[in-house]
C-alpha cells in the first residue's frame, strides 16, 4: 500500500516531460494573446471592421491558455490529492467553453471574410451584427460546456489502487455518473465540432477561390478588366486603390507598392489554410482521444503515457497558435509593433 501523497509524487515524476511541455506552450500563448490584445485595440485602428473578432478571440484565447495550462498542471502534479471540487468542476468547463468559443470565433471570421471577399457589394456583417454573434456564441458555449459541472467531481476512493491516508482524485466518473451518457457527450463535442470544421471550410473555400482568381497574373493582365474585380483586389491586400481616368471613367487599380500580388495571395490563401489545419488537428486529436479513454481496457504505461496525456490535451494548441498567425499575415499589425518595440527601446535608453 501507498499513501496519496507519494503516488502523487511518483505519477508526477512520470508526466514531467508532459508537464514541461505544456507550461511553455503556455507562456507562448499567453504571451502572444497579451500581445495580440495590446496592439489591436491600443495601436491598430479598424476602420473596416475587418479585425473585429481578433482582439475577442485573444481574450478567450488568453483564458483558454490558462485554464489549460491550471488543469493540466494540476491534474499532472497533484492527481491523488486534488485541492478541491471547484477547481476540479470550473477548470474543465472553462478549458470546453473556451475551446468551443474560439472555433465559433474562427466560424464567424470565415463569414465575415467570405461576405467581404467574395460578396463586396452585398450585405456586410455591422458591428451590431459582430455583437449579436457574439451573445449567440456565449449562450451556446455556457449550454454545452455545463454538462461537464456534472460529470466531473473528488472521488475518495480508488477502484484500481489500494492506496492509504485521504484521496482527493479528480475524476469525471466517479461511479455515479454513467459512463455510456459520458460517451455520448464527448460524441456531441466532436460532432459539433466536426460540423464547425465543415462549415468553416466551406466558407473558406470560394474564398481562396476568388483570392485566387482575381490576383492571378493572366487575370490582372487583361485590359477590360472587370473594375469590381479591382476593388476586391484592393480589399483582398488591404491596400488603398488608386483611382485614373480611361475614356471618361474612373477605374480603381490597387497598389502594389507594398508587396507583390503574387506574395499577398500565397500569403492569405495559406493564412485560411493554417487556421483550419491547426482547428482540425487541435480538437479532433483531443476528442478523439478523449473518446479512447472510456474504451481503452488497458493501462497506458512508460513514455507513451507522456503521449497519450499530449494528445488528450491537444486543444491548448489552438489557444496558442492563433494569434502567432494573425500576427504574421497583418501587415500592420507588424509595423505597429515595431514601432511600439522601437519606441521601447527609445524610452528605455534614455532612462539610462
Amino acid at each position: 500500500m501507498a499513501d496519496a501523497q507519494s503516488l502523487s509524487e511518483k505519477y508526477s515524476e512520470l508526466l514531467l516531460p508532459s508537464t514541461v511541455i505544456q507550461i511553455i506552450a503556455a507562456i507562448f500563448g499567453v504571451f502572444g494573446n497579451v500581445l495580440v490584445l495590446l496592439m489591436y485595440t491600443k495601436y491598430i485602428e479598424d476602420k473596416t471592421g475587418c479585425r473585429y473578432f481578433i482582439p475577442i478571440l485573444a481574450v478567450v484565447d488568453l483564458l483558454g491558455s490558462l485554464s489549460n495550462v491550471i488543469e493540466f498542471y494540476l491534474d499532472n502534479t497533484m492527481r491523488y490529492i486534488y485541492p478541491g471540487a471547484f477547481l476540479c468542476k470550473t477548470m474543465p468547463f472553462l478549458i470546453i467553453f473556451t475551446g468551443g468559443f474560439s472555433a465559433f470565433l474562427i466560424l464567424a471570421i470565415a463569414l465575415q471574410r467570405y461576405l467581404v471577399i467574395c460578396r463586396p457589394f452585398g450585405k456586410q456583417m455591422t458591428p451590431k451584427m459582430c455583437r449579436i454573434a457574439i451573445l449567440l456564441i456565449l449562450l451556446i458555449c455556457i449550454g454545452y460546456a455545463s454538462p461537464i459541472l456534472k460529470f466531473k467531481g473528488i472521488s475518495q476512493k480508488l477502484k484500481t489502487l489500494n492506496v492509504t491516508g485521504n484521496v482527493s482524485f479528480c475524476h469525471i466518473d466517479d461511479g455515479t455518473n454513467n459512463s455510456s451518457a459520458i460517451i455520448t457527450y464527448h460524441g456531441t463535442l466532436l460532432f459539433l465540432s466536426l460540423t464547425n470544421i465543415v462549415i468553416t471550410s466551406i466558407l473558406y473555400l470560394p474564398v481562396i477561390r476568388t483570392i485566387y482568381k482575381i490576383l492571378s497574373p493572366t487575370r490582372q493582365k487583361q485590359p477590360n478588366r472587370d473594375p469590381k474585380e479591382n476593388i476586391n483586389l484592393a480589399v483582398i491586400t488591404l491596400t488603398k486603390p488608386q483611382q485614373q481616368r480611361v475614356n471618361d471613367d474612373t477605374i480603381y487599380i490597387p497598389s502594389t507598392e507594398r508587396s507583390p500580388e503574387q506574395t499577398a495571395r500565397r500569403n492569405i490563401s495559406v493564412m485560411y489554410l493554417v487556421i483550419i489545419v491547426v482547428y482540425v488537428v487541435s480538437y479532433v486529436t483531443s476528442l478523439v482521444t478523449h473518446i479512447y479513454q472510456f474504451a481503452k481496457t488497458e493501462e497506458i504505461k512508460g513514455y507513451l503515457r507522456n503521449i497519450y496525456v499530449l494528445c488528450y490535451r491537444f486543444n491548448h494548441l489552438n489557444h496558442i497558435a492563433n494569434p502567432y498567425i494573425y500576427w504574421f499575415y497583418d501587415i500592420q499589425f507588424r509595423k505597429e509593433l515595431r514601432k511600439f518595440c522601437c519606441s521601447c527601446i527609445r524610452r528605455r535608453q534614455l532612462n539610462y
